[in-house]
């Protein structure tokens, strides 16, 4: 996973009309966002093929596709990215299709201004949040490349509820070999004790990661 340093999060336009696309990007461009217009689904799975930061302002009716199915492609592949769907399409089955495909709010034009901008500015929390999480992912996976091979049997074996001593009896080690690469495991992860280093890898996974 790259660093996350030079990554700027940026508001993704992606309807099949030109005129309400540039009302989108005059209102967030006065407001300081960056912005990239995408006129089909197509073209955005073609150039974004990684997950981005920020958010995407969707029409549900695209000239290639229905927008729910380019909600359900996104989430399908595990990226989190805020979607916030402004549509001309104001009924209760396009709003209830496109939540159950994972869009994060729905506004129907003509949409308010304020509104609007509200809605891209909590979508931008949620999308800063993610990309912290991103971030001690990366930190988290370069403190793993740290460990020797045997000290990752190690933690695969204490984070599964196996005492240091059913780990040496299993592996034919002594006890002592079990606590040194424990506490060599522990110090280079920069965690104090089992209970830490548990939520540590629990929380690694829920992140996405693998230990």
């Amino acid at each position: 996973m790259p660093s996350l340093e030079n990554v700027y999060m940026t508001v993704y336009i992606v309807d099949s009309d030109p005129k309400a696309r540039g009302v989108v990007k005059k209102l967030a461009d006065g407001a300081g966002y960056t912005v990239i217009e995408f006129d089909s689904a197509e073209r955005f799975l073609s150039l974004i093929q990684s997950e981005p930061l920020g958010c995407i302002v969707l029409e549900l009716e695209l000239g290639d596709t229905d927008g729910t199915s380019l909600i359900r492609r996104i989430r399908d592949a595990g990226w989190k990215i805020p979607i916030l769907i402004v549509t001309s399409q104001n009924d209760i089955g396009w709003c209830a299709s496109a939540f159950n495909a994972g869009a994060s709010d729905y506004l129907a034009k003509p949409v308010d201004p304020d509104k609007l901008l509200s809605c891209i500015r909590n979508a931008y929390d949620a999308s800063e949040k993610r990309k912290q999480e991103l971030q001690a992912q990366i930190d988290a996976e370069k403190k793993l490349s740290s460990l020797t091979l045997r000290e990752r049997e190690v933690l695969e074996l204490l984070v599964a509820g196996n005492s240091m001593k059913t780990i040496a009896s299993s592996s034919g080690t002594s006890f002592q070999a079990v606590a040194r690469h424990r506490q060599r495991i522990l110090e280079k992860l920069g965690l104090e004790g089992d209970v830490a280093l548990a939520r540590w890898v629990f929380d690694l996974r829920r992140g996405g990661g693998k230990v």
